[in-house]
């Protein structure tokens, strides 16, 4: 990810921590980080697009950040995968927040970010060294999809230091998803 990215990705953040998703302006945004649009090489045309942008540099950070977690069984690199993400997330946690409290009023507007989630997952099985090839891969991806997402919840209402209730509610939603699917981590 360039710097002009990561640039903006921050001071999105930035702005997120005193002004709701609703009444961020998206020129605003792009004109207090001097950024060119046209010469980026992730085209930055719309407000949504700044949501995709803060979420890719959550991706960078877990990848950068990834060589801390031990090898072990697939299950626990995914749920320390996870956990990493949510420590990255927990750095920006009112930003966040905010921007989930606007979904939460209007959820049929978080579809344009699906695409970007699923890149997310992908990261995530890839790091976790899980093969997401063909059908099984496919359903592998959607079903990381779906306990980071039933985690997040839980995340969003957990304001412990620790994370604890995140942890639990991880490790749970994983092994619900490995009792249903016993193909999701081979």
């Amino acid at each position: 990810m360039n710097k002009q990215l990561i640039n903006l990705a921050k001071e999105t953040l930035t702005i997120l921590e005193k002004k709701s998703w609703d009444l961020i302006i998206f020129d605003e945004i792009i004109k207090k980080t001097k950024i060119n649009t046209k010469i980026l090489d992730v085209k930055i045309l719309k407000k949504h697009d700044l949501l995709s942008n803060i979420n890719r540099y959550f991706d960078s950070k877990l990848n950068k950040a990834s060589y801390i977690v031990d090898q072990s069984s697939r299950k626990d690199m995914v749920f320390e995968m996870m956990m990493l993400r949510f420590d990255i997330l927990q750095t920006y946690r009112k930003s966040i927040t905010k921007i989930f409290e606007s979904f939460r009023k209007k959820p049929r507007d978080l579809i344009f970010l699906l695409p970007s989630f699923i890149e997310s997952m992908i990261l995530i099985a890839n790091l976790s060294h899980i093969s997401i090839d063909g059908i099984k891969g496919n359903l592998k991806v959607k079903g990381l999809l779906i306990v980071y997402f039933s985690s997040f919840l839980v995340w969003v209402e957990d304001n412990s230091e620790s994370l604890e209730k995140t942890m639990t509610s991880l490790d749970k939603y994983l092994d619900r998803a490995d009792s249903l699917l016993r193909i999701f981590y081979k």
